[in-house]
């Protein structure tokens, strides 16, 4: 479970979040909508651990933020967090398959039987068996998404982020990538959060949120 309580953050004098409270559960899907400047972004980087707020606390599945130290947040970040991007972020002079393993070479002299079994499960899942030898140059947007997706749940991560990740893709594509999350949160028992400004991507969250000028309505 994740719980965010009291969240504030500020840039200056401009007030981004305003006391945020918000618990998503396992094997739940959040979207959150809310306009440009609305602090979607600035709020999923907190929950990523790449951003400290002002105020307020988050802990995830038991683990408070403010409890791990400089040299953890690295190690939590990778074991516990998957994200997946408007910008696939994708490396292309590595193969997809190369692309996908980036997390485990992070921490991983030697890829292990079980983590290539792995590798093998979600690739067949996600339905890009056929594109892990290919680099991502010779990728459609969908394609990169797709293969971006894997690449985050490659270290079974606990909570998946993903901010904006139909923002490059046309309408098909975009369903297919928000059908996709539904299944990987059915398989895994995937917490995901999704940032979002299409509201149609949102008929089958568990929750969607609202906010707007730092606050969830």
């Amino acid at each position: 479970m994740l719980e965010l309580k009291n969240i504030s953050k500020s840039y200056g004098t401009q007030l981004i979040l305003n006391n945020i409270n918000l618990t998503v559960e396992k094997n739940e899907l959040v979207s959150i909508l809310g306009p440009s400047g609305s602090g979607k972004s600035t709020l999923l980087q907190i929950i990523g651990l790449l951003l400290k707020p002002d105020s307020g606390s988050v802990t995830l599945n038991g683990t408070s933020y403010e409890g791990l130290k400089e040299s953890a947040l690295a190690n939590f970040r990778n074991l516990q967090l998957g994200f997946v991007f408007q910008f696939h972020n994708l490396l292309g002079e590595f193969t997809c398959a190369e692309n996908i393993k980036f997390p485990l070479f992070i921490r991983e002299r030697q890829i292990t039987d079980e983590q290539t079994q792995y590798f093998e499960e979600i690739i067949q899942h996600l339905g890009i068996s056929h594109l892990v030898e290919k680099y991502p140059s010779q990728l459609s947007g969908g394609e990169q998404q797709r293969v971006a997706v894997a690449r985050a749940l490659i270290n079974k991560p606990a909570l998946l982020l993903a901010d904006e990740p139909t923002g490059n893709l046309d309408n098909k594509n975009a369903e297919s990538l928000y059908e996709l999350f539904l299944q990987v949160k059915q398989t895994y028992g995937q917490q995901i959060i999704m940032v979002t400004h299409n509201e149609s991507l949102t008929k089958q969250s568990d929750q969607v949120i609202y906010l707007n000028s730092g606050i969830l309505q």
